[in-house]
């Protein structure tokens, strides 16, 4: 639902666009918000090792992954329905402001569970203004992209236009991306209005190969996989319709979404997933008094049909396929009804509550091995609760228990089975927000999360199934400022600390109760420092802290803390603007990511030393 950012029950951070000019040289949303820093929020490197490509994320302390959070542009989710989150689809270069939840959401759903993104592009103030940009990274390759965007009378409307040719950071791997995305609007009547959105996306590239601890501690960017073809190429669809109705005070959303999807890899076995998925909504917002509060109710339903059907090969490469060993397809029906409340119980005291139902027919049908067909129905409720109140001008107080579920077709596709049960997640938290006069404001939150059947990996063989684990808990706290200072300067601070555990969890005859969760840093920490000035420019130092992790779940694989110095000039004339950018300015070498026993880890090294060339122009 709208509503003001102090009524909302939960550290939601807003990123305007101010703040987003001041890191210039993103292709995609994603890297831009891994460079904010944002409390709560972490982000692997990339993939491929290159700048643009995927990356894994985490929300206070849950699982690191890409499947943990929904992410949407202008409110239209780009998860397909396996849940996967491909970053080059973000490609957007033209935003008015970013929102972050970090919690479950009784709108939003299962693939809520970690919180929601959601990327808000810019209306322009005339009927066509564009912006354009080219920029080289010091890796190879590099990215360009052009924008129009326009309103006038009744239309408004849209249109990025992305390539990305980059190199990784890795001998050999590379990222190969071209992306699309438009938005045409037309008011209907004086209350209502009906949205196109669009986006087209492919890409190919080759994916670099992990390192043992030896070979990463010998040469960081080497790739084993020389000689071996691990190639790849993703296409993808997305069509959208949104119709909204002012219908006196209340107000009427409905919703088709629809998208296909088309994956083929060679990683020594070679796999093909092909996917759509219908997705209708529709809700009513009703806003009435109740004894002379004001109150605003939503009450919705969705519906959603994924289809996908998946294959693998015995191959020599991505070109020479040989017997196929694996055959399936899969349906997911899934239902829901939601419900959320806001109340002003006084101009400082709100209370909002929510309750949202869902139900999932799961069935895989088997074409070669019986043992891949299953079937599967689960249903669960998700509640919510939260309290505002703002104490003074300066202080805002807030708490609330957040709930939600995972259905278990949000997982790799080739990894899950018919015994899963839906993850449960219940988030608490308690925090307080404000500003302090006109040049500092903060947040701080505690929170508390309890998750049950939580999904992981039965073994470190990369063919292993994913089985429900018993119960884990992430407890921690999150801390961000920002501050205009005197004299040109401006400067933010983000931290996290955050213990994430199994509580219960057998594996095979092992008992890992007690450890960490894999990935998870136990202290996130950054700061800038930046100075703007008319005549010389923008420029800013951006030290980020990242602390110990552990990519085993016995806790024996793991990565001690480090640090890496980011810098950023800019300057201005006119229209046109002129940067560089300079990450891991002292070559530290460090893990990005990783997986796998000692002796047999699987590590992705976070890129050395590299900067960004570029240029934008707006017209």
């Amino acid at each position: 639902m709208t509503t003001k950012l102090n009524k909302i029950p939960t550290n939601i951070t807003v990123i305007p666009r101010k703040e987003i000019e001041k890191y210039p040289g993103h292709y995609n949303a994603i890297s831009l918000l891994r460079d904010l820093n944002i409390p709560g929020l972490y982000f692997t490197g990339t993939d491929r090792g290159a700048a643009s490509g995927d990356v894994s994320m985490s929300s206070r302390g849950g699982e690191v992954s890409n499947w943990s959070m929904k992410v949407m542009i202008n409110g239209i989710e780009f998860n397909p329905g396996i849940g996967y989150i491909r970053s080059g689809r973000l490609a957007v270069h033209d935003i008015e402001r970013i929102e972050i939840t970090k919690t479950p959401s009784a709108i939003y759903g299962d693939q809520a569970i970690g919180g929601v993104i959601n990327i808000i592009t810019r209306t322009a103030k005339k009927s066509l203004e564009a912006k354009a940009g080219i920029a080289f990274g010091s890796m190879g390759g590099g990215n360009a992209y052009g924008v129009i965007n326009g309103s006038s009378d009744k239309w408004e409307y849209y249109l990025d236009a992305s390539v990305a040719r980059e190199d990784s950071y890795q001998d050999e791997g590379y990222l190969n991306s071209d992306n699309i995305y438009s938005m045409v609007r037309y008011g209907l009547n004086d209350g209502g209005d009906i949205t196109f959105h669009g986006s087209y996306k492919d890409s190919s590239g080759i994916y670099t190969q992990a390192l043992t601890r030896e070979q990463f501690e010998k040469d960081s960017s080497q790739n084993p996989n020389t000689g071996a073809d691990y190639y790849n190429e993703t296409e993808g669809r997305l069509g959208a319709l949104v119709y909204r109705q002012r219908l006196g005070q209340h107000e009427f959303m409905g919703k088709m979404e629809f998208q296909s999807t088309n994956y083929q890899l060679y990683k020594g076995l070679y796999f093909e997933q092909e996917g759509w998925q219908a997705h209708p909504e529709m809700n009513m917002t009703f806003n009435h008094d109740i004894a002379g509060m004001a109150n605003k109710l939503v009450v919705g339903g969705e519906y959603r049909y994924h289809d996908m059907t998946a294959k693998r090969y015995k191959a020599s490469s991505f070109y020479d396929l040989q017997a196929i060993d694996q055959h399936f397809s899969r349906e997911d029906i899934s239902y829901a009804g939601y419900l959320q409340n806001e109340l002003l119980i006084t101009d400082a005291l709100t209370m909002t509550v929510g309750l949202r139902y869902d139900y999932f027919d799961l069935e895989q049908s088997a074409r070669i091995a019986n043992s891949d067909s299953w079937d599967q129905k689960k249903g669960a409720f998700s509640p919510k609760i939260g309290l505002t109140y703002q104490l003074c001008d300066d202080v805002n107080l807030f708490a609330g228990l957040n709930s939600g579920i995972k259905s278990p077709v949000r997982l790799p596709m080739w990894f899950t089975n018919g015994e899963l049960d839906p993850e449960n997640l219940y988030a608490y938290e308690v925090g307080i927000r404000g500003n302090v006069s006109s040049w500092l404001d903060y947040n701080m939150a505690f929170f508390w999360q309890n998750v049950t059947d939580k999904f992981v990996r039965s073994g470190v063989d990369w063919t292993a199934e994913y089985e429900n684990a018993g119960e884990t808990t992430s407890k921690g706290l999150e801390l961000g400022v920002h501050a205009r200072l005197p004299h040109n300067f401006y400067g933010s601070t983000s931290f996290t600390y955050q213990k994430s555990e199994f509580d219960k969890f057998i594996s095979r005859g092992v008992d890992y109760s007690g450890n960490k969760l894999t990935g998870v840093p136990d202290i996130m920490f950054a700061f800038k420092l930046g100075y703007r000035h008319r005549t010389f420019g923008d420029i800013s130092l951006n030290p980020v802290y990242t602390g110990k992790r552990y990519f085993n779940y016995a806790n024996t694989n793991e990565e001690e803390d480090f640090w890496v110095l980011n810098a950023r000039y800019a300057k201005k004339i006119g229209g046109v603007e002129l940067y560089i950018t300079a990450r891991n300015i002292f070559d530290k070498n460090a893990v990005g990511s990783g997986s796998g026993n000692p002796g047999n880890e699987s590590l992705y090294p976070l890129p050395g030393f590299n900067t960004t060339l570029g240029l934008n122009v707006n017209f």
